[in-house]
């Protein structure tokens, strides 16, 4: 049963906003769900849930963050279980990872892509924590290759930005849904296409 808007603290709300948000979205879908539609489910003015989100891609972003946080937690884990694994392998393992998380969230994520503003700092993708730390870990283990001599001499700043940019959550669905590719055939052809040619 849902508390009176008047009888929770702000933090109070501010999670079980999240939480309706992250049931609703669940059970039927990013798209299908309103902000008319959460606020009335959680008993409040749509006003109350506009002065905290302005848009329903700015909601889906701060769902996705426990989201983003627990996928970013799995590939730290992975690197620093398999560090002794050659560079080759880990840079497979990590856009496997990446590939698998974009194939589980992708709607959601595709949502806030269209509800963003890419002038908007606060709402731009490649200045968001989960991009930063993705960037980091592709790029240091591009440095890694190159300076071993493993791998051809690539720029790492911008191959691992071009490994992050290649399936943006629009572009990974027509992938899987235009042309039919399974997740498991996305990431070989990755692997395949763009990281197993820059080792020697």
């Amino acid at each position: 049963m849902t508390t009176p808007e008047g009888s929770r603290t702000k933090q109070e709300l501010s999670k079980e906003i999240l939480r309706t948000a992250n049931d609703l979205f669940t059970e039927h879908g990013v798209e299908s769900v309103s902000m008319h539609q959460i606020a009335k489910s959680l008993g409040i003015g749509q006003g109350t849930l506009y002065r905290r989100y302005a848009n329903k891609g700015d909601l889906c972003m701060d769902v996705m963050r426990e989201n983003f946080d627990r996928f970013l937690s799995g590939i730290g884990l992975f690197l620093e279980q398999h560090a002794e694994l050659p560079v080759q392998e880990r840079l497979c393992g990590v856009m496997r990872r990446i590939i698998d998380f974009i194939d589980q969230k992708s709607k959601w994520l595709g949502v806030v892509h269209a509800h963003t503003k890419l002038e908007d700092d606060k709402n731009d993708f490649f200045q968001s924590p989960p991009y930063l730390y993705l960037h980091s870990a592709l790029s240091g283990l591009i440095r890694e290759g190159t300076e071993q001599g493993v791998m051809l001499p690539v720029d790492p700043v911008y191959t691992a930005h071009a490994f992050i940019s290649a399936h943006s959550p629009h572009a990974y669905l027509h992938l899987r849904f235009g042309l039919g590719y399974s997740c498991e055939e996305i990431q070989d052809r990755f692997c395949a296409a763009f990281i197993d040619p820059l080792f020697r």
